[in-house]
């Protein structure tokens, strides 16, 4: 006899002439800590476990019985800190108050100072679960080139109230050179 492969088997490697089914699995005893286990004096019952009870008229049980045998619900991942909803309103303003300057900058640039300040504060105060110190400290900083640049616009423009006339009339009109070059 050969194996799959050609090979000459030994004599001790041959199939056996009148197999016998081993017993398997093997038998061994069931821990009694394992949830619905039997052990061996306990008789097998073969009802079914009875049906929860009825809530409570007008409300409902805290949390439902867990059947026997089940294993308990699973617990939800641990979540890591999350940035702080005031940090980021306050970055964002302050982004804004620069970009937005005058009347809106005004408004926005001491909305991101707050928003920055009280953020900062309950960073500090979470005990690690907030986060986001560096972008309320941003918010602070741009609310306050904010406002600077807010209230050197809007003197600007009280000095100078034609200042936006005159620029949007000069966007508007074309000056011509007579087909000469300037500065040639």
């Amino acid at each position: 006899m050969t194996d799959p492969w050609g090979n000459p088997l030994s004599p001790d490697d041959q199939r056996p002439v009148n197999p016998q089914p081993e017993d398997y699995p093997p038998d061994f005893a069931p821990n009694p800590a394992w949830p619905g286990a039997q052990t061996p004096d306990t008789p097998v019952s073969s009802a079914t476990p009875p049906p929860p009870p009825m809530p409570a008229p007008g409300g409902s049980p805290a949390s439902p019985p867990a059947w026997p045998g089940t294993p308990p619900p699973p617990q939800p991942a641990w979540q890591g800190p999350k940035f702080s909803g005031m940090a980021i309103a306050s970055m964002v303003c302050g982004i804004l108050s620069i970009t937005c300057t005058g009347f809106l900058g005004i408004i926005l640039g001491p909305t991101a100072l707050g928003l920055g300040l009280s953020g900062r504060k309950a960073i500090a105060g979470s005990n690690g679960w907030k986060k986001g110190d560096g972008m309320a400290t941003a918010g602070i900083v741009t609310g306050v080139i904010g406002i600077i640049f807010s209230i050197v616009y809007l003197i600007f423009l009280f000095k100078n109230p034609n200042f936006i006339t005159d620029f949007v009339d000069n966007l508007t009109t074309t000056t011509t050179t007579g087909g000469k070059l300037q500065g040639a």
